[in-house]
């Protein structure tokens, strides 16, 4: 006959299956998709607009600090980025960190990567921490 204990854990078993599954990243892991990132500008936003499930981001750059050899990009160029708006989630909810709304005006370095459905337009590289401070000082793993 099996223990109390055995019994209690298969009777939850299903239930842990139905709860919503949440994990957080670990820093690293956005440090190694900054690292990876082709693009790395840093940008004034010069205008953002936002729907209920996308947001489009005119910045125009102030440095570049890494991109692909073929791209054509200076100070002073303009470019778009298009990202999804991090779906609502309930109090507590514990997952990826989200990607910010920019706000005009705003001077944020950016890790970029080129958006395959339009071209010319540029997408977050490293999820929620794709604009902001440097994550370079965390090892990588």
């Amino acid at each position: 006959m099996k223990p109390l204990h055995a019994w209690l854990g298969l009777a939850a078993a299903p239930l842990i299956a139905l709860a919503p599954v949440r994990a957080e990243l670990p820093p690293w892991v956005y440090a190694a998709e900054q690292r990876s990132a082709p693009l790395v500008v840093e940008l004034q936003v010069a205008g953002v607009e936002a729907d209920p499930s996308t947001v489009v981001v005119k910045a125009r750059v102030l440095r570049v600090q890494r991109k692909p050899g073929a791209l054509q990009l200076r100070q002073g160029d303009s470019l778009e980025i298009r990202y999804p708006l991090p779906p609502k989630r309930p109090e507590g909810w514990v997952g990826p960190s989200p990607l910010p709304l920019l706000r005009s005006d705003e001077r944020v370095t950016a890790w970029l990567v080129a958006d395959p459905k339009v071209p010319q337009v540029w997408a977050p590289a490293a999820g929620g921490r794709s604009f902001g401070p440097s994550l370079d000082n965390l090892p990588s793993h």
